[in-house]
């Protein structure tokens, strides 16, 4: 059976693995990102991963190993693989990283192809995730921030100059909350995690009753298990984001009319009642009966989605 190998590039850890072509993970490697050393040393960071899959994989005698696909953050051009620009990556501007890889593997070593982190994570959950058996799928990634990644007649939709996908910015509350990217009412300003935080904060600072301390360690999670205890407070903030990601959810449908939109990452965890069920009322209550056909639902790969995201992209590319 062929195989492929996945990286996922974090700011804060390199994890990769040998992917099978139906989606199994095995020789599985984890190191430190180290960014701040920069992306020369990071470059070298992966090589040294990739050695360490490959001698696994041989040692277990697998050979048919076709690529390498590399998923990470930020505006990824995937045509010419250079991060054009990371917020993960303080002072990364149009690095030619597949370069950097590839000339640390060696004049013999195997093609490597990368593209945005979402992106490959969409990729992943369409070819054995959520998205099997359909051709046309958008995913929202619920985490510190709203990533995207749109799937169009079996190929991930990059758009003309490779942003196509950044679903966390479109505008929900045009006179809303700022975003970081510096526009008013995105998604990720009512979605993200640090922003549900900042919701309850303000909440409490105007006077609202709650059993949620407004200390350092208040977080989505902690939000999420004061709705299932019942917390007026955080079940109004989880019915909040819902309806937001469901406005957001409705102008996508309108737009692209996929068959379904998959939604993962941590915030995602918070499951059908607090989140799911507040989304698709929205999006029922607003979309056109054909976008409204729509099927909403989790993702399935969970933690394995970086890994197999990014593996799918040298399968996608390796025919």
């Amino acid at each position: 059976m062929k195989h492929s190998i996945g990286i996922d590039l974090g700011g804060t850890a390199i994890k990769a693995g040998l992917v099978s072509a139906i989606g199994d993970i095995s020789c599985q490697v984890v190191r430190p990102t180290h960014v701040s050393a920069g992306p020369r040393a990071v470059a070298s960071r992966i090589v040294e991963t990739v050695r360490e899959v490959l001698a696994q994989a041989e040692h277990q005698r697998v050979t048919a190993i076709i690529g390498i696909g590399l998923g990470a953050p930020g505006l990824i051009l995937a045509d010419t693989g250079v991060v054009h620009f990371s917020p993960n990556f303080p002072g990364w501007t149009d690095i030619p990283l597949v370069d950097y890889v590839k000339m640390g593997l060696g004049p013999r070593s195997l093609p490597v192809f990368m593209d945005n982190d979402v992106n490959a994570m969409t990729l992943g959950e369409f070819r054995h995730g959520a998205g099997i058996g359909y051709q046309n799928i958008v995913a929202l990634t619920l985490g510190t921030g709203v990533g995207g990644g749109v799937v169009i007649d079996g190929q991930v939709y990059h758009g003309s100059r490779n942003t196509a996908g950044e679903l966390g910015h479109t505008v929900v509350e045009p006179n809303g909350r700022y975003c970081g990217c510096g526009n008013q009412g995105c998604l990720e300003a009512y979605a993200g995690a640090k922003n549900i935080v900042e919701r309850v904060l303000e909440k409490i600072a105007d006077g609202r009753n709650t059993n949620l301390v407004p200390d350092a360690s208040l977080t989505p999670k902690r939000i999420a298990g004061a709705a299932h205890a019942g917390d007026s407070l955080a079940l109004e903030i989880f019915a909040e984001t819902g309806r937001y990601i469901g406005i957001a959810l409705t102008s996508i449908a309108h737009i692209l009319n996929p068959e379904v939109a998959i939604i993962g990452g941590g915030i995602a965890e918070a499951g059908e009642r607090l989140l799911f069920e507040p989304i698709r009322a929205t999006f029922v209550n607003r979309a056109m009966d054909i976008p409204a056909m729509m099927k909403i639902v989790p993702a399935h790969l969970g933690n394995r989605a970086g890994i197999v995201g990014a593996a799918m992209l040298a399968f996608a590319m390796c025919r």
